[in-house]
Parts: structure tokens; C-alpha cells; sequence
């Protein structure tokens, strides 16, 4: 029963950081070009000096940390009971199967954020003109 909940914990917060982190798209402007601060100014209301997708990495790295505790915690349970077996098979083959869930969701977690960070890199280079080569100077 630990183990079914443990696993959800863990796909619940993988999940969460994959939607998080495919947000980065959509932040990919800047505050300021939406002219939101002038007119807060203008209105009296106090601005932050975080913009947007500085929050929202805030967020992820808090996320993604807690993948990675959440994921100790499964590897040390998984080598707890195995530990604790004294023999039982069953025992031993559950905590196998909990180690083994617990590293492929590590790596479809870490898979998952390399993907998103080089397909969102790749259209934010493709989209602001970073990394185009410079045209060539008329040498006539």
C-alpha cells in the first residue's frame, strides 16, 4: 500500500514538473515588453524585480528538488525492505520492483527535462533569430 502511494507521489510530482517546465514556452517574453510595469507604476501598485520566467525557474528547481528527494526516499525504502527481508522472495522482489519503478521514473523525469529544455531552446533561437550567422558583407 506505501509502495502504490510512494509511486503516485512520485508520478504525481514528475507530472507537475513536466507541466511546469513546458510552461517556459509560453513565458518566453519578457515583463516589460507588455508595458505591465509602466502602467503599475502609473498606478501606484508596487512592482517585483523577479519577471516571470525567473519565478517560474524558481518553481521548477523546487519541483525537480523534490523529484529528487522523493526518489531517495523510494531508493532508501526499496534497500530498507530488501535489507529487512530475512529471506522472504516476495519481499525481496517487491523492494526489487520498487528501486527498479523509482530509477525509470527518474529517467523518464530527467529524459522529459532534457527534451523540453532543447525542443524550447531550439524555438527560442529559431523565433528571436539567436544563433543565425551573420550576413555577408558585400565584397565587391
Amino acid at each position: 500500500m506505501v509502495h502504490r502511494a510512494l509511486i503516485r507521489i512520485f508520478g504525481a510530482s514528475a507530472g507537475a514538473s513536466l507541466v511546469l517546465w513546458s510552461s517556459r514556452a509560453a513565458l518566453a517574453f519578457s515583463v516589460e515588453d507588455t508595458g505591465l510595469k509602466t502602467t503599475a507604476g502609473e498606478a501606484g501598485i508596487p512592482t517585483s524585480e523577479a519577471s516571470l520566467p525567473v519565478l517560474v525557474g524558481t518553481i521548477l528547481n523546487g519541483v525537480l528538488s523534490l523529484v529528487g528527494v522523493v526518489f531517495l526516499v523510494l531508493i532508501v525504502w526499496g534497500g530498507f525492505l530488501w535489507m529487512t527481508a530475512r529471506g522472504n522472495d516476495q519481499q525481496v522482489e517487491k523492494a526489487k520492483n520498487l528501486i527498479t519503478s523509482a530509477v525509470i521514473g527518474l529517467i523518464i523525469i530527467a529524459g522529459g527535462y532534457a527534451i523540453t529544455n532543447f525542443v524550447l531552446t531550439q524555438i527560442i533561437a529559431a523565433t528571436t533569430g539567436a544563433g543565425e550567422a551573420p550576413a555577408p558583407a558585400d565584397g565587391g
